[in-house]
């Protein structure tokens, strides 16, 4: 059984016993894992230095199982615990949304270092930047690329007509896209959009996650994008997602 190192973000935790935690890591060199971290719940002992927090970036060392997905952590160095993730809700509860998609969107030991760079780069500009909605948001949508679900945005997806140049568009997260309101009749379900927060979802696709410093916009478009996103996401998975509760849009 080999012992390996990596970069590691903790997304999720479980109690596994009195002193032990089952931990959700999503590394830059193995993907997502679990591993079974003994003695790091402990209020005192050799580990007490290091328990692991959720939200935070480590290094960690781990005995890599083959014949099974739960993996025994050895070591666990924090880099960043993102302090200020834990003084303000709004940014706190968006940062656990952020883990959570992770969690739902991926599967263990499948790596991916666009998506390590992604999720540490909007940690850390959700816990620096004034404005977390932005980062969020761009996280969901950059996800979404990634993975290969991104809707269609800059056109109806029956047609192909220019969505910027339409009115009464219809988002239909079943067609992956937007609608115009000529292609309504064939179909009975999705949410009215704008136009205009079409072209800026499509827009924030393409940016840099380190560049969204001086980004903003407008509330009613960050609104009508996180319904859009929402309610795909939600058709993607078939449910809710839990932090939704907690972020108000």
């Amino acid at each position: 059984m080999p012992v390996v190192g990596t970069a590691a973000i903790a997304l999720g935790r479980s109690d596994y016993s009195d002193s032990s935690q089952i931990v959700t890591f999503y590394t830059r060199d193995y993907g997502k894992i679990r591993v079974l971290a003994k003695g790091f719940k402990r209020s005192s002992g050799k580990h007490s230095s290091r328990a692991i927090d959720l939200l935070s970036h480590y290094q960690i060392i781990f005995i890599k199982k083959e014949l099974t997905s739960l993996h025994t952590l050895t070591e666990a160095v924090l880099q960043n615990n993102y302090p200020t993730l834990r003084s303000e809700l709004d940014k706190y509860y968006r940062a656990l949304y952020v883990a959570e998609l992770m969690n739902e969107f991926t599967v263990e030991n499948d790596p991916s270092e666009q998506l390590f760079d992604i999720l540490t780069d909007t940690l850390a500009g959700i816990s620096t930047d004034r404005d977390a909605t932005v980062r969020s948001l761009v996280f969901e949508i950059k996800l979404l690329k990634i993975l290969g679900y991104l809707p269609e945005w800059g056109c109806c997806v029956q047609c192909k007509n220019r969505i910027q140049q339409a009115s009464g568009v219809r988002f239909c997260a079943k067609e992956g896209g937007g609608v115009c309101s000529k292609c309504q009749t064939k179909f009975t379900h999705g949410i009215p959009v704008t136009p205009g927060s079409m072209v800026i979802a499509g827009r924030l696709a393409e940016m840099n996650v380190r560049g969204l410093d001086r980004v903003r916009l407008r509330l009613s478009i960050c609104v009508e994008i996180e319904k859009m996103l929402r309610y795909y996401i939600a058709s993607l998975l078939n449910k809710e997602l839990n932090s939704w509760k907690y972020i108000r849009i």
